[in-house]
């Protein structure tokens, strides 16, 4: 746009100045009178050599300001002295040197707008006309190196973030492999005493002695089974150990997590819900909660709806929630989380049934 409309800007000045009342002789006009060696109507469309180059300013500054320069010289040379064209050539110059970052593009700026001063106007203010030129040289490289530093700490922000997300990641996969290693332990060494317990029932001739090993197995079965929700509750400190949490819990979570500032709102018409869906959005909050700052100005929302039960919480990010995404996906649900302002609002999707 800018080449566009510098161009035509060129042509009508250059054409105002071939055909108009501009022109009363080469003094007149032109402190290097020179005539030329092609006809003078030749300067309206030779002078497109001069703003054509601006389309690629951004792209290949030096040359494009390198080529500009050369179409001015071209049409000094070829067309003569005598037209005006500093309305259109300084403000060219101006954009190059404020575009150009390197010294050669400064040189090639200044070139090109004391060459158009000097024939117009003579010694004094060309001097003038390259100080301004210097000046915007150096605002253009005050702003790209602002501009550089912008776009590098975007990069390193993004880069944190990965590096964040994959530590979150790791940690995820070491809680499930340290489940897994006592689980591992755990049903090896019990299903060893099970095991054994069960071929001395089976040789026992006495009913009474039989029944006694049954009672035993179903007692080590139990103890087994409360083993095996220790484990899995100690991959969550937090949480509180028996019973196991329910959405009635929730407010008091909150409370503890953020103080009593904290806001919840319940939506829709509550119902019992199945215990594994009540336990995954108990953690899922938890989770939540332990991502935001300690700062009063923390929402939770949850909604009842016919097919689904949807948490929302709002809050000033302190770092991920990996493991409520986590959580989400084992019920089959979705967790959506976005960020504006600086405050983070995750919305959370368990599918549900009622449960008669």
């Amino acid at each position: 746009m800018i080449a566009g409309v510098l161009s035509i800007l060129g042509l009508l000045l250059m054409y105002d100045n071939v055909y108009g009342d501009l022109r009363e002789g080469p003094d007149a006009t032109s402190a290097i009178p020179f005539d030329g060696l092609l006809p003078i109507e030749l300067a309206i469309p030779f002078f497109l050599a001069v703003t054509v180059p601006l389309l690629w300013r951004r792209v290949a500054p030096v040359p494009a300001v390198g080529a500009a320069l050369a179409g001015l010289v071209f049409n000094e040379l070829l067309i003569g002295t005598e037209v005006l064209r500093c309305g259109v050539v300084l403000p060219t110059a101006f954009l190059f040197a404020y575009t150009a970052g390197a010294r050669i593009g400064l040189l090639l700026s200044a070139g090109l707008a004391a060459l158009d001063i000097v024939v117009g106007f003579g010694a004094p203010t060309t001097v003038v006309a390259v100080a301004l030129t210097t000046a915007l040289w150096g605002i253009g490289r005050i702003a790209h190196a602002r501009g550089k530093m912008a776009d590098e700490l975007g990069k390193r922000s993004a880069e944190l973030r990965d590096a964040r997300d994959e530590r979150t990641r790791l940690e995820v996969g070491d809680d499930r492999a340290r489940l897994s290693r006592e689980f591992d332990v755990l049903l090896q060494r019990r299903l060893g005493e099970l095991a054994r317990m069960a071929d001395e029932g089976v040789r026992e001739r006495d009913s009474a002695a039989a029944a006694a090993a049954l009672v035993d197995i179903e007692r080590t079965s139990r103890r087994t089974l409360e083993e095996m929700r220790a484990v899995v509750r100690s991959a969550s400190p937090a949480a509180p150990t028996a019973p196991p949490p329910t959405l009635t819990h929730l407010e008091g979570l909150l409370v503890r997590a953020k103080g009593a500032d904290a806001r919840m709102a319940l939506e829709g018409s509550p119902r019992v819900l199945p215990v594994a869906v009540e336990l995954s959005a108990c953690r899922i909050v938890e989770h939540l909660l332990a991502a935001l700052e300690d700062a009063p100005d923390v929402d939770v929302r949850v909604r009842f709806t016919d097919d689904a039960l949807e948490l929302a919480v709002c809050g000033r990010a302190r770092r991920g929630a990996r493991p409520s995404f986590e959580r989400a996906q084992l019920e089959r649900g979705t967790l959506e989380a976005t960020m504006r302002g600086g405050r983070a609002d995750a919305l959370v999707s368990l599918p549900v049934l009622a449960v008669a």
